[in-house]
């Protein structure tokens, strides 16, 4: 006969193994649960790490741009000033070539020996005005352009006002000067006009 202790042993030590084994699959099974989680976990961890990084990326690149940007309105901004404050004078300049014009023709008239002496000292004083005018745009760089007769025609600083045939001098070259012209620095207030050969 089987005694009952023996059997109730035997099936406790069954019990038991069941129990054993059922916990070590749920260990199994809750490491593995852990494990796919930390792959969940550094799988998120990576796509916004990368979204982070591309993100940095695109705010610096725009930090340069915004820089850049900052950098060439105050280059413009500064040529803009140095620009008003080198051709500030252009506009009155371009109104004091008139005057000096008719100074210019005003000295060009040759008085008679017998001339009186209060027409001469007219004269002298027109031609001293003319130097004066002269020393002031020389002092704001307004240089005159007048070409000399055989110089080439220069459609940047000469106007041709009309063309004639000529054996002296080569065609598309100066043969008079109308009205001679004047620059500003480097820019054009009034071109010279000229008569060039054909």
């Amino acid at each position: 006969m089987t005694d009952p202790k023996n059997t109730e042993q035997k099936q406790t030590d069954t019990n038991d193994e069941a129990l054993e084994a059922t916990a070590s699959e749920k260990a199994t099974e809750s490491s593995a649960d852990g494990v796919e989680a930390e792959t969940t976990v550094d799988i998120n961890l990576q796509t916004e790490l990368e979204a982070a990084q591309a993100e940095v990326m695109k705010l610096k690149d725009a930090y340069l741009r915004a820089k850049a940007e900052e950098e060439n309105v105050r280059r413009r901004a500064e040529k803009e000033v140095a620009n008003s404050r080198k051709f500030a004078v252009e506009g009155f300049a371009k109104e004091m070539l008139n005057v000096y014009d008719s100074l210019k023709l005003a000295i060009a008239v040759e008085l008679a020996e017998d001339a009186d002496d209060a027409i001469k000292s007219v004269h002298e004083g027109v031609n001293i005005t003319l130097k004066q005018l002269q020393a002031a745009l020389t002092k704001f760089s307004i240089s005159e352009i007048q070409p000399a007769v055989g110089d080439k025609l220069d459609p940047n600083l000469h106007q041709a006002m009309s063309m004639i045939e000529s054996d002296d001098v080569q065609s598309g070259s100066v043969i008079n000067v109308i009205q001679s012209g004047f620059q500003l620095h480097d820019r054009l207030l009034r071109p010279a006009m000229v008569v060039v050969a054909k």
